[in-house]
């Protein structure tokens, strides 16, 4: 680490992209995708990467831990230490089998959590527990 701050990673600017093909291409193209939000709910940006298999860089803030597991499918620094930002962006592209662990695990996870048919069916049974509740 040169000490700057600065990563000597190469980094490409796309511009604006507008239909889901093109945004998935580019999700699927990249090493890591980093979110260095300082608040966020529970971004798409987040899930798209997850589902396309790209690992995910963020803070351990707001709705982040809910998507990304720390060094199971991503890396969560600490909050506001973009020391460890940096750190877990070279944690993630250092090691090829890491990352192909991540990337199988963050799609995982994108499909195991978060699909609209298992959001569907939370709705569904938070519901019923209510109705339930109400009788």
């Amino acid at each position: 680490s040169s000490g700057d701050g600065a990563l000597s990673l190469p980094a490409h600017y796309l511009g604006s992209l507008h239909d889901e093909i093109s945004m998935a291409l580019v999700y699927a193209a990249c090493d890591v995708f980093v979110a260095p939000s300082l608040e966020d709910n529970l971004p798409n940006t987040v899930l798209e990467s997850l589902s396309c298999g790209t690992p995910v860089v963020t803070f351990d803030i707001g709705g982040f831990p809910d998507m990304v597991t720390h060094r199971k499918n991503g890396y969560l620094a600490q909050s506001f230490e973009t020391s460890d930002l940096a750190m877990g962006i070279e944690w993630v592209v250092e090691d090829e089998n890491r990352w192909n662990r991540l990337a199988e695990a963050g799609r995982s996870r994108v499909v195991d959590d978060f699909t609209l048919e298992r959001s569907a069916s939370r709705y569904s049974e938070l519901y019923e527990e209510i109705l339930g509740k109400t009788h």
